[in-house]
């Protein structure tokens, strides 16, 4: 199976919106309604979440946030014959580095231990 285990670099904006429905399935999760018994089922409903719950939730790893809190570096596997890589990748068009980026564990390392992550001596 072609899934890449990669990092992302979302503005604080993309990070606080809800994540492309082609990655609904694998960072949403189902929400229910129950009837008055409190135990059966009424209605189950898909929910998209924001980036930011569905790392909150354990979807994605551990958020780190750029010391002006513009910028979230979180890491995830993605699918590419899913088009799960293709949606995240669009989210960065016609934006400049490092907003909405997709990442190797490398670019993360180093972006993270840069002057926008971490503060100088």
């Amino acid at each position: 199976m072609a899934h890449y285990e990669l990092y992302i670099c979302l503005k604080k904006a993309t990070y606080e919106s809800t994540v492309p429905s082609v990655l609904q399935p694998k960072l949403g999760w189902d929400e229910y309604t129950y009837e008055e018994d409190g135990e059966t089922i009424k209605t189950t409903t898909p929910y998209t979440p924001t980036w930011e719950e569905a790392t909150f939730k354990g979807k994605l790893g551990a958020p780190r946030k750029s010391l002006d809190g513009d910028l979230v570096i979180v890491k995830g596997e993605f699918s590419l014959l899913n088009g799960e890589l293709t949606a995240i990748t669009d989210l960065g068009k016609f934006m400049s580095y490092p907003n909405n980026s997709v990442l190797t564990k490398t670019e993360a390392q180093t972006l993270a231990n840069g002057e926008l992550f971490t503060e100088s001596e």
